[in-house]
């Protein structure tokens, strides 16, 4: 194959990645619309959609030499040809094969370009059977030649349009509803129709970025002509002083001094001239390049619709997995932002809808015995306002936030002192629910009751210049409400000295600019602190918590400089030597090389060439966390109690010699003392005549199981007190619930157990 044929294919392909993802889609959301009602009035006109799409989604793949797609898809369009033609009823039964029909093609979409296929020809046999099984209780049988082979005409109404790396121009078609029936009528586009809509242009984002990116560079230009501005004003102030000492000491000689004065003069007159240039070219560049910006960012703005889309087939299955009745109502989902915001919040979305269905939705029982609706109510609703910010609220008519539960895990978790809680108000208590390590649940398996997914959709919200807000009543149910700009804004920062070293700290993060006088210092809990806003707050050095050493200046002032940096509900005053203003830039990343420096999101340029490290403000509060502001400018040591510190003893029971092995060497590198047992029986047994703090066991082991095991440990008023982790490679959600039923309280898949924080888990049940 030439190259042209070879570049030519790869652009076909990724056309058809970006049309089979848009069929895909319609035929998702057109299942979901027949499952929540078999007999709705539209059922007739939701079957003929999702019917052509599967249709257009086969000729499609075929064209492009996709053979599995193709096939799969053909087996779809079968029993959708018996359903449409009524000689097939419709049950809810079936919905469990056509959604496991369409995660496998949304699996061999997305795997186009890996040479890993992780769908095997088994996968599509046996799931082709099922479906086969499905039409062959119709009635009528469908003519076989129908599903072989299409006439030409039909395939040459299945175009694949050129999108993805082309712009086109997409334009949609008016079916007249007579000939809705007629297949060669309804796929062939004919020009010379009336076109309805609106026409759009496809680009591929990837140059949209490069063009943004060309843009932002922009500002770099914009900064540089301030700063040479700057300095030609500064040079004719010289000028003009130069003019007035040779006025002074030049010698008696009129005639020269006349002479010196002219040319001085005209160069001050041409100096001048050139700075008020330079000034308006500033002005008018900075205007346009702030325009630009603002017009490349409008072409990235994408519905949410898009990123929603994916919600009612995510609550539909939690729904089935956590056996709840759920209902969904999105509101406002062509509210338009930023696309890479978009992206960025997929993960936050999916696992706030998860943890309100998870923890917040009652089971049918007890919300019967609530007196509630046996469904429970989910609404997602999207609204802007008028300062170009995008509003997400979240809310489920669940049980509330468990506070006692909550507390509990955050002391815990060393996130709060029992003694604290009676001072913070309950908005404060709700966002616990974010620190790392805090979770209510009672059970931790793989995915969940880790308490990390919360922490990681706060670092995740706050990281775009967002903030999240939760709102809860017992009994009554959550609301979170997420506050996001439209798009990513240009990046701004208050340039800042601290002991003679430059560093840029984001203006999103600044609360407040403050002077603070040695009478505002006070000291609570052996920590300097000042009072913000009737709020006590803690006084750190920013020197000290980059570990810099300090520079003693010369400079004396009767006052502090501060800046109060708060991160959700954290806040912290940082003092440094100077606040030198605001500046605009573009930050770059530092590189592989220095991807892991602590406290440090990447770098800026300023406009006279110097290059400033931009702070990561999530990092450098963990990082302040346990220091004070002294006056001695000596830094706050982190003590830790290493020196005869106590082993936890783990009681690990697994049947299998090399896992033993290799899980023993992960256990005791992470500092834990380990003893082995060959099974469930043996660990039983170890239990009677030995002391262990937690039991980490596999399920599957002769004489004794994990499940039996563990079962005998919570029977046992001696034992019950120890926590139970289950090691295994059993994923299924039926040995989950014998795992949470028989009273483990951790169920971690065995492939993947360092990548699923093992060792975490351990530490936060011992």
């Amino acid at each position: 194959m030439s190259k042209d044929q070879d570049d030519f294919l790869k652009e076909l392909l990724n056309d058809f990645k970006i049309e089979g993802a848009e069929h895909l889609q319609a035929m998702v959301n057109g299942l979901l619309k027949l499952e929540k009602d078999i007999n709705s009035p539209e059922k007739k006109a939701v079957v003929e959609t999702v019917f052509r799409e599967m249709h257009s989604m086969k000729g499609a793949s075929r064209a492009v030499n996709l053979m599995q797609i193709e096939r799969l898809c053909m087996n779809l369009e079968s029993v959708f040809h018996e359903i449409k033609n009524e000689n097939l009823h419709l049950t809810k039964e079936m919905f469990d094969v056509f959604f496991q029909a369409t995660d496998i093609l949304d699996i061999l979409l997305k795997e186009l370009d890996n040479p890993n296929k992780s769908v095997s020809e088994n996968n599509i046999n046996q799931l082709g059977e099922r479906l086969k099984a499905l039409s062959t209780k119709s009635d009528v049988r469908p003519k076989s030649d129908y599903y072989r082979k299409e006439s030409p005409k039909e395939n040459l109404g299945e175009p694949l349009h050129p999108i993805g790396n082309k712009a086109i121009v997409e334009k949609s078609v008016s079916i007249p509803e007579e000939k809705a029936g007629n297949t060669e009528t309804s796929f062939v586009l004919k020009e010379k129709e009336k076109i309805t809509g609106k026409e759009t242009v496809r680009v591929d984002t990837a140059k949209l970025y490069d063009s943004l990116r060309l843009a932002e560079e922009m500002i770099t230009i914009k900064n540089k002509l301030k700063f040479h501005s700057d300095q030609l004003q500064v040079i004719s102030s010289k000028i003009t002083k130069r003019k007035r000492i040779l006025k002074h000491d030049l010698p008696s000689d009129k005639e020269k001094e006349i002479r010196e004065m002219e040319i001085l003069r005209k160069y001050d007159d041409e100096l001048t001239d050139a700075a008020k240039k330079i000034e308006k070219l500033q002005y008018d560049a900075g205007r346009t390049i702030d325009e630009m910006i603002l017009g490349l960012k409008k072409t990235l703005l994408q519905p949410f619709s898009t990123l929603l889309a994916l919600v009612p087939r995510i609550v539909r299955d939690l729904s089935k997995e956590f056996n709840k009745e759920v209902e969904i109502n999105i509101l406002g989902a062509e509210t338009e932002i930023d696309r890479r915001i978009l992206e960025a919040m997929k993960d936050p979305i999916v696992h706030l809808v998860r943890n309100c269905i998870d923890h917040g939705i009652e089971s049918k029982e007890e919300r019967l015995k609530l007196n509630k609706r046996q469904s429970g109510t989910l609404t997602i609703s999207i609204t802007d306002d008028s300062e170009q910010n995008i509003i997400i609220t979240l809310e489920d008519d669940g049980n509330g936030i468990h506070r006692e539960k909550l507390i509990n895990s955050a002391i815990k978790a060393g996130i709060i002192k029992a003694d604290a809680v009676d001072s913070m108000n309950e908005k404060e208590i709700n966002m616990l629910i974010f620190a790392s390590g805090v979770s209510t649940s009672p059970f931790i398996t793989d995915v969940s009751g880790r308490g990390l997914g919360m922490a990681i959709v706060l670092e995740k919200i706050t990281g775009l210049g967002g903030n999240i807000v939760v709102d809860s009543v017992a009994l009554k149910g959550t609301k979170f409400t997420i506050t996001l700009p439209q798009t990513l804004a240009t990046f701004k920062g208050i340039l800042v000295k601290a002991s003679e070293s430059l560093f840029m700290i984001p203006t999103t993060a600044i609360f407040k600019a403050i002077k603070i006088t040695p009478d505002d210092i006070s000291t609570v809990e052996s920590k300097n602190t000042i009072r913000l806003n009737n709020e006590i707050v803690g006084l750190v050095s920013l020197a000290d918590v980059l570990g810099i050493r300090k520079r003693h200046s010369s400079q004396k002032n009767n006052f502090l400089q501060g800046l109060a940096l708060q991160l959700a509900q954290k806040k912290l005053v940082f003092v440094v030597d100077e606040v030198m203003g605001e500046h605009e830039g573009i930050v770059k990343s530092l590189g592989p090389q220095l991807q892991h420096v602590n406290n440090i999101a990447g770098a800026t340029l300023l406009g006279d060439g110097k290059i400033v490290p931009v702070l990561q403000i999530a990092e450098l509060i963990s990082s302040a966390m346990g220091k004070s502001y002294t006056t001695d400018l000596i830094e706050v040591q982190n003590h830790e109690n290493t020196a005869g510190e106590v082993q936890t003893r783990i009681l690990m029971a697994e049947d299998s010699i090399t896992i033993r092995n290799m899980m023993r060497n992960y256990l005791e590198t992470a500092g834990f003392a380990v003893v082995s047992a060959v099974d469930g029986q043996d660990a039983y047994e170890h239990l009677q005549t030995d002391r262990f703090d937690i039991v980490v066991t596999d399920i599957e082991m002769p004489r004794m199981n994990g499940f039996q095991l563990t079962a005998k440990i919570k029977e046992n008023p001696a034992l019950n007190h120890l926590p139970v982790v289950l090691v295994t490679a059993l994923e299924s959600p039926d040995d989950r619930k014998r795992g949470m039923e028989a009273g483990a309280n951790a169920y971690i898949i065995k492939s993947s157990f360092e990548k699923s924080n093992l060792i975490d888990t351990i530490n936060r049940l011992i």
